[in-house]
């Protein structure tokens, strides 16, 4: 099984969006990218991606919405 999420390459959370917390990057790559599939699949990002096919640029990893709630803000249909 694979260990790193199979989105990094393209996520902008993987590769540095967040300038100047690279902690907090850090933080997240460590807890959900690279941490296997149990830990990338509940991502919200991943989830996202998984259900309606892309992700919002500006979704954290951890994000509090639902993906129902996900696909309303951000006008999103099901893939």
């Amino acid at each position: 099984m694979e260990m790193t999420c199979p989105n990094h390459e393209k996520c902008p959370i993987f590769n540095g969006v967040l300038a100047g917390k690279e902690i907090t990057a850090k933080s997240y790559r460590r807890l959900y990218c690279e941490a296997g599939y149990e830990k990338y699949s509940a991502c919200k990002r991943y989830m996202a991606k998984e259900h309606y096919g892309c992700c919002p640029g500006e979704l954290l990893p951890n994000s509090t919405l639902s993906l129902e709630e996900i696909g309303l803000h951000y006008h999103l249909e099901v893939h």
